[in-house]
């Protein structure tokens, strides 16, 4: 079982155009030659980090673009913030994250309105669901538990176990 996301220019339609999708489902596009730190802002300690598919799903220590990094035409860079990076993250969860974001640049015209979609792409940490287990507890079918009859006895008298125990004593 495998995932792959494509970055190139033939894959979202836009040759010339360096196109950057955020969280929300932002997409922006650039038609000149632009850095991470443009992107970014220039926050001290960043929010944010710049970077592409393939760096979403790699093992590095160091997820990121540094910040003089400057981004390349027809590929396809994710602005996320770091709190979709905590210790319960699974892979799972950010190949989900980059199908998604891809399949939003894909979907995006270049210079139509580059609107945030109605709901997000990944809980905010504003709204209390950052891990991945909420989000994934969000979209599970509710519990409902197989119950048994339960039969009540009565204090004053014996079970059939005890009477048979009884019966065992008494023989001996």
């Amino acid at each position: 079982m495998g995932c792959s996301l494509s970055c190139r220019s033939s894959s979202c339609g836009v040759k010339n155009m360096i196109r950057v999708v955020h969280l929300n489902g932002l997409v922006q596009d650039f038609d000149h030659p632009v850095s991470v730190s443009e992107v970014t802002g220039t926050d001290r300690p960043p929010k944010q980090f710049l970077c592409t598919p393939a760096q979403l799903l790699s093992d590095c220590s160091q997820l990121g673009l540094q910040p003089d990094t400057i981004l390349q035409a027809g590929h396809i860079y994710f602005l996320l913030p770091y709190s979709t990076l905590q210790s319960d993250v699974s892979h799972v969860s950010l190949a989900s994250i980059g199908r998604k974001l891809t399949a939003k640049a894909k979907s995006t015209k270049p210079n139509s309105s580059t609107q945030p979609a109605s709901t997000p792409l990944w809980p905010s940490p504003d709204s209390g669901l950052v891990s991945c287990r909420a989000q994934r507890l969000s979209r599970m079918r509710p519990w409902k538990p197989v119950l048994d009859t339960i039969r009540d006895k009565s204090f004053n008298r014996r079970s059939e176990s005890d009477l048979q125990e009884g019966n065992l004593v008494q023989n001996v």
